[in-house]
């Protein structure tokens, strides 16, 4: 055994299905479905795991961004519609036909490559096309995607079956751009149906754009982070309750004494201000656990909240623990989920490392062994 096999990522799938059935309640009366973004690895979470819960739920497909992905969920059993959100992977048209695979497309190069191929195999290719709203990334621009569905039979092996678009600021409901965004999307639908295309899946909310405007759930809605319990953005907070899906739990391996006036870990940039007992735990930037929380972060043991102090190194930081009585080495050390009263969110550990908690659910899922509640 070595330190590594001390550090845990808990993933529990039960709150996986919870979260799902609070999102869904959201779309009562309405006729949308969800798409779960089940991109990198599920956030972190575990690609087939997770999508395995949700398909027995009811959702209606998966949001992806890699050839693998999609490969390990259709030779994982799921079934259900997998979309390339993020466009059409280099020189993956076999495999959005062997699959069954949906590719969202984001260029009339695109279209063409897959109808080359779909020809050639003389098959059909559903394809959703992306409509760029405001992002500034990836999709048509309007005029673009106007010139192609005026000519669809230049790709005659092609289903136009769905239009998306994707929200930039909608973590923050009161950002003026979400109109603009949810007003230019309105009007670009209106218009492909004037000139004659009437898409027959229409989505454009994530998360945040679920949470806070309905006028954007359309016939799906495309929700990653509040799948794992996350909240995009402190407005959404309010009125629904999610379930954290990680945690993160360790152990004390060693505790020192020192004295007032000692020096911590690399760059001293934390002394004691008084004797310590100054505990360490096997994690460090190498396992996710950010360089940038060094000094900010906190840790539960026994249920109470303790400082990191010192800088966080490769596979290890400590942690003040001189406010608990005769603390061992051995003892659980928590650092994302809850323990007796205490609770550290993923959203705490991102405020502490300057970052979103995006970045820390991928990272610290990718970067530890996963053990899973629920299956």
């Amino acid at each position: 055994m070595s330190c590594t096999d001390l550090n845990r990522i808990e993933i529990d799938l039960m709150a996986v299905g919870h979260n799902f059935t609070v999102l869904n309640g959201l779309l009562k009366n309405t006729g949308a479905r969800i798409m779960a973004v089940v991109k990198s690895d599920a956030y972190g979470h575990g690609l087939i795991e997770v999508s395995q819960v949700l398909e027995s739920a009811g959702v209606w497909g998966f949001g992806i961004s890699e050839v693998e992905e999609a490969v390990s969920l259709r030779e994982g059993g799921i079934t259900a519609p997998i979309l390339f959100i993020s466009g059409l992977p280099p020189k993956a048209e076999k495999e959005v036909m062997a699959f069954d695979l949906i590719p969202g497309v984001i260029d009339v190069s695109s279209l063409d490559t897959l109808e080359h191929v779909a020809s050639m195999r003389n098959e059909t290719c559903k394809v959703h096309l992306k409509v760029d709203t405001g992002m500034g990334r990836l999709g048509f621009s309007p005029d673009e995607l106007y010139k192609v569905v005026k000519d669809p039979d230049q790709w005659p092996h092609l289903v136009l079956e769905g239009l998306y678009s994707h929200l930039s600021s909608a973590d923050d409901p009161l950002d003026s751009f979400n109109m603009v965004q949810l007003d230019t999307f309105a009007s670009v639908l209106d218009k492909v149906k004037g000139i004659g295309w009437k898409p027959l899946t229409v989505h454009l909310a994530n998360s945040a754009g679920l949470i806070h405007f309905p006028s954007a759930h359309y016939d799906l809605v495309r929700p990653g982070l509040a799948i794992y319990g996350s909240y995009p953005g402190l407005q959404s907070q309010k009125g629904i309750e999610l379930r954290p899906v990680m945690s993160f739990r360790s152990e004390i391996i060693a505790v020192r004494n020192l004295a007032e006036g000692s020096p911590v870990s690399y760059g001293h940039s934390f002394y004691t201000t008084r004797p310590s007992r100054i505990a360490v735990v096997p994690i460090g930037y190498d396992d996710g656990y950010l360089r940038s929380m060094s000094n900010r972060s906190m840790v539960l043991i026994r249920g109470r909240r303790c400082p990191v102090v010192g800088r966080i190194c490769m596979k290890a930081f400590m942690v003040d623990v001189s406010m608990l009585d005769e603390v061992c080495p051995g003892e659980e050390a928590v650092l994302l989920g809850r323990q007796g009263d205490g609770v550290i969110t993923v959203e705490d550990l991102a405020q502490w490392g300057g970052t979103i908690s995006y970045e820390l659910l991928c990272l610290l899922g990718s970067r530890n062994k996963r053990f899973f509640k629920g299956k």
